[in-house]
């Protein structure tokens, strides 16, 4: 996650820290990509790691896992990025369950919602003042 979105997270963890028993982080899915026999290791092995799929949040509740995707603003781009980490994650078996799905972001663009409502993607948000990230002589 970037600074930004730990801002967002952090809110979220807030109100919402109890309802989970505990989050992974940086979860990778997928093969990634292979640069072929070419490249020496390690660097071979972290350029497969770097090109997987990486997960900001997974949540459980017992044996439900939730992935969330964080962001500043929520738009297209992070919608589609949960239904490809629940095909990933489905197509791993990392659980019996099948993920559930949530947006948590400080704003959104109102064209994403029927496509969250159509695949059931819960949506969290929470203004954050994001001028603490500004230069002291900024704010």
């Amino acid at each position: 996650m970037q600074i930004d979105e730990i801002l967002v997270w952090k809110a979220f963890l807030a109100a919402n820290q109890g309802a989970y028993d505990r989050f992974d982080y940086n979860t990778r899915l997928g093969a990634g990509t292979d640069p072929g026999p070419s490249v020496a290791e390690p660097y071979r092995t972290m350029s497969i790691r770097l090109s997987q799929a990486r997960l900001d949040v997974v949540g459980w509740q017992g044996a439900i896992p939730t992935i969330f995707e964080v962001e500043r603003y929520g738009r297209a781009r992070s919608v589609g990025q949960l239904i490809t980490y629940r095909d990933l994650w489905e197509a791993s078996n990392l659980s019996a369950a099948s993920p559930e799905l949530a947006l948590v972001c400080a704003s959104y663009t109102q064209n994403i919602m029927p496509t969250l409502e159509r695949n059931g993607i819960d949506l969290y948000t929470f203004p954050v003042d994001f001028k603490t990230l500004a230069p002291p002589r900024a704010r």
